[in-house]
């Protein structure tokens, strides 16, 4: 009897703790439900731009600030989209954003183990901590993710919390969302991914180190055989399609097409950077941006092998190649490696362009009375400017000792000359040149002549689009045109032109820069451009320029501008002749590949323009056994010596 009574108070008691402690839990719930419906928590939203190549390919999808790509659920496999919910959460559809019979038996066996042993955080709870929260493991995050939970569910229908979920998830390899889970892991979009693949995917965000089918695949093949018998069980897969799956084989890539340097990483920086100034284009972002672009791909790839087979060492580079005739800038490689440092060395570093300032000094000398022929003496000078003595010298200490012509000058960069023709046209001159140009705050030097004062490479290469473009420029740009995914015109680039020299004296700079290759024209000293003379197939004018820290490659024709730096982060001293020959070995070797199986033109020539065949270094008539060649000159301006010439207007090309 005693026994009985005692089993009926236990029972009393279990009851009464039973019913108290439901009725506190209904509370607690209310209470949740009422203090989270007071929250405001909205999901972002969401802001996609696409980049496209100059043949219409995709190249990188940006989502709300992150190189990631978003996608829509009716554009996920079925088959991810069932995986998911049935290892994740298999009545997302029927809760309010908790789930309270998994709550309760989360609990209980938490209970019986002592320890956290069972998880029960919904999808949206997970979707609310990746968007708004830490992963640290507090009471207080799992409060605060079950109240935002609530809050999304009373706003945001279940489709639309799903689809940011799946955009959300990590995969490992700095991989976010399953879009470009699925074309990092399979190469292919997440819509047409296989029932096996998808459970694989789906096993990787319990862990994404541990379930990575990379890093672990036993782990992954374990943990997605399980999800396939959830969804057996759940009946989201039938027995053949269930079957059929353990028969299927898997194989995995392992490319990042966001942030590989193969998708040209740079230039997809800067034109994420340019799209910040076109303005209006924030009211229409949320609607998803095709961005139509300039950027050769294959190009910017072969350089990228050009760079990592000529530089093995901590040396770098910043290289702009563009079509000058458009404006196109095909590609912009920023540094020798994206993944070591982000920095756009192309668009942000200055540096002195050295001698290669030098052609902008010679077409206003040209604009002023100068021709091909202009002589001065070249020896070693000290110049006094406003009484401060100035002592340039020339490469390796040599000076011809002689007159010499404005040709022979720029074909082996001397520097005595290009003081004298500066100081000679008095120093604003160049200054006026530069800054007719784009640059600004040019100083009055006498160094200026020799490129001291400093620029990017983006800002140089603007410079000498006018050059390749016969004297008119045009703003060089990397995007095309900007739509809207339904295919609405925001943007269209219409790039002004406006003709900044005369076309006969930028010809004759052009006739005179292609020197620099000219393996017969020596005096003192070779020409600069002879160490990849011999690799040349086509015409192109060019200048190098070499400070202790810095060397420059610029070259062009009327088809293509390659504009190329190299020296060091910590603007150390470059030291070994190989590393000084870099900039020109690219050159050649970007130059080649690019036209090697295309036809190019050299510039016609204009009809005030005359040719005549003189010797280089004097400007003056060959005497026996003397080397000469075509110089070219406008027939309003030619030296006296010329005027002597019986039917010199005949002598044209």
């Amino acid at each position: 009897m005693k026994n009985k009574k005692l089993v009926y108070k236990i029972n009393k008691i279990i009851k009464t703790s039973l019913y108290i402690s439901i009725t506190v839990f209904s509370i607690i719930m209310i209470g949740f439900i009422i203090l989270a419906s007071t929250l405001d928590y909205e999901i972002p939203k969401i802001e996609t731009i696409v980049l496209y190549d100059n043949e219409n390919n995709e190249y990188l999808s940006y989502s709300n600030g992150k190189k990631k790509s978003y996608v829509t659920l009716d554009n996920i496999s079925p088959y991810l989209i069932d995986a998911f919910i049935s290892i994740e959460d298999k009545r997302y559809f029927d809760h309010t954003g908790l789930d309270f019979i998994r709550i309760c038996k989360a609990a209980m066996i938490d209970i019986i183990y002592g320890e956290a042993k069972q998880g029960a955080s919904t999808i949206t709870q997970q979707y609310a901590r990746n968007l708004f929260l830490t992963m640290d493991k507090t009471w207080k995050r799992k409060l605060s993710e079950m109240m935002i939970a609530l809050n999304l569910e009373s706003k945001y229908s279940k489709e639309e919390i799903l689809e940011g979920y799946l955009n959300s998830i990590y995969f490992d390899h700095g991989i976010y969302g399953v879009e470009d889970a699925s074309l990092y892991y399979f190469g292919k979009k997440s819509k047409d991914l296989t029932l096996l693949e998808s459970v694989s995917l789906a096993a990787i965000p319990k862990g994404p180190t541990i379930y990575s089918p990379i890093k672990n695949p036993d782990n992954n093949e374990e943990r997605r055989l399980l999800i396939l018998n959830e969804m057996k069980e759940d009946n989201s897969i039938t027995i053949n399609e269930y079957d059929d799956a353990l028969t299927e084989s898997l194989s995995f890539i392992g490319i990042n097409k966001n942030k590989e340097e193969t998708m040209a990483p740079f230039f997809q920086d800067y034109v994420l950077s340019e799209l910040k100034s076109i303005p209006n284009l924030n009211n229409f972002a949320h609607k998803g941006l095709i961005v139509e672009t300039t950027l050769n791909l294959s190009l910017n790839n072969q350089i990228t092998e050009f760079i990592s087979n000529r530089i093995d060492n901590d040396l770098e580079t910043s290289i702009i190649v563009m079509n000058p005739s458009t404006g196109e800038i095909m590609t912009i490689i920023g540094g020798k490696s994206y993944k070591e440092s982000t920095f756009n060395k192309a668009i942000y570093a200055k540096r002195q362009p050295a001698s290669t300032v030098k052609p902008f000094l010679y077409l206003t000398a040209l604009e002023n009375g100068f021709t091909s022929s202009t002589t001065f003496l070249s020896e070693k000078t000290t110049f006094y400017v406003n009484n401060n003595p100035y002592t340039p010298k020339n490469f390796n200490d040599s000076y011809p000792n002689t007159d010499i012509s404005l040709a022979y000058a720029l074909s082996v960069s001397d520097n005595i000359y290009a003081v004298k023709t500066h100081l000679f046209l008095g120093m604003e001159k160049l200054k006026n040149t530069l800054e007719t140009l784009g640059l600004k705050d040019v100083p009055l030097l006498p160094s200026l002549a020799l490129g001291t004062h400093e620029v990017t490479n983006l800002e140089w290469t603007s410079c000498y689009q006018v050059l390749a473009n016969e004297g008119v420029k045009i703003k060089p740009f990397v995007i095309k045109r900007i739509t809207t995914m339904d295919g609405d015109v925001l943007y269209e680039n219409k790039s002004s032109k406006s003709k900044l020299f005369d076309k006969s004296d930028v010809y004759i700079l052009n006739e005179l820069m292609t020197n620099i290759f000219d393996t017969n024209i020596t005096y003192n000293t070779r020409p600069t451009g002879i160490q990849i003379s011999s690799r040349l197939t086509n015409t192109f004018a060019a200048k190098s320029g070499s400070t202790d820290t810095d060397n420059w490659m610029i070259g062009y024709n009327k088809d293509l501008l390659v504009s190329i730096w190299t020296g060091y982060d910590d603007n150390r001293l470059i030291t070994q002749r190989s590393d000084k020959l870099v900039a020109k070995y690219l050159f050649a070797d970007i130059v080649e590949s690019y036209f090697k199986n295309k036809n190019t033109t050299w510039y016609q020539t204009p009809d005030d323009v005359i040719k005549v065949k003189l010797n280089p270094v004097t400007g003056f008539y060959g005497n026996f056994f003397e080397y000469t060649k075509y110089l070219y000159f406008k027939r309003t301006n030619i030296p006296w010596y010329l005027r002597l010439l019986p039917n010199l207007t005949e002598d044209k090309n």
